[in-house]
């Protein structure tokens, strides 16, 4: 047993690791480059570190015998999410505006909507930090495998958030680092409320398809506040949950 937990903590360390360093160059060094082929290739490696730890694949919430039990359950949920990011719109201020939208093809826009949040940010995301981190977390000897994993999500947005703030010139100096760290904890805090949905789900296709379709909505409803479609400027990373 203390052996196993002694492998599963050099797991989780390696996880924990990897996500980090990929987190500081995609941000800081490639940005928008290959950021779905990359994401895709670190959620298939940290698969790959969990299954080595001898994790199965409905443990880790991504059995495929999921799909039915599960996808009425996202479909409700991701629908909440969507009207909430609609309603945003009517704002006299809209909470949604960035500057990092641009006049852009409508191919770009779908290919952003489709495949850039669902697939490089939605199931990223949802595979590491609700399937494998928590599971990792939890044979390391967490006693609060999905907080710890929600605390490790809201420092993975702290790069992006501050990215986010700086392009779109909303706050200087001491205003900016406090809206950093409020946002970065509103993304923990949601990751945790996506960790709950993944533990009564038993799977991560709930929140994945809530993640992926609330990120998408968001995208979409800050495209063409003026009549154009959009895509990201160079300069930083899109901040999303």
């Amino acid at each position: 047993m203390r052996g196993r937990s002694g492998s599963s903590r050099k797991a989780l360390g390696a996880a924990v690791a990897v996500l980090t360093a990929h987190n500081l160059i995609q941000n800081s060094i490639f940005n928008e480059r290959g950021y779905v082929v990359s994401n895709l290739l670190v959620t298939a490696g940290l698969v790959g570190l969990a299954r080595s730890q001898g994790l199965s694949l409905d443990e880790i919430g991504i059995a495929p015998g999921d799909l039915p039990k599960t996808g009425v359950v996202a479909a409700g949920m991701a629908s909440a999410g969507v009207a909430v990011v609609l309603a945003s719109r009517r704002s006299p201020r809209p909470l949604l505006s960035d500057r990092r939208a641009v006049s852009g093809s409508s191919a770009e826009v779908a290919r952003r909507a489709l495949v850039r949040f669902p697939l490089g940010t939605a199931l990223f995301e949802e595979v590491a930090f609700r399937g494998v981190l928590p599971e990792l977390l939890e044979r390391a000897g967490s006693t609060r495998p999905d907080a710890m994993s929600a605390v490790l999500f809201g420092l993975w947005h702290i790069i992006p958030t501050r990215h986010a703030l700086r392009i779109n010139e909303v706050v200087e100096g001491r205003r900016r680092v406090i809206l950093t760290i409020l946002g970065s904890a509103a993304a923990g805090l949601g990751g945790y409320v996506l960790s709950l949905v993944r533990r009564s789900t038993g799977s991560v296709l709930a929140p994945w398809v809530i993640h992926a379709t609330t990120n998408s909505a968001a995208y979409l409803a800050s495209v063409g506040g003026d009549g154009k479609l959009s895509r990201s400027v160079r300069g930083g990373p899109e901040v999303s949950m």
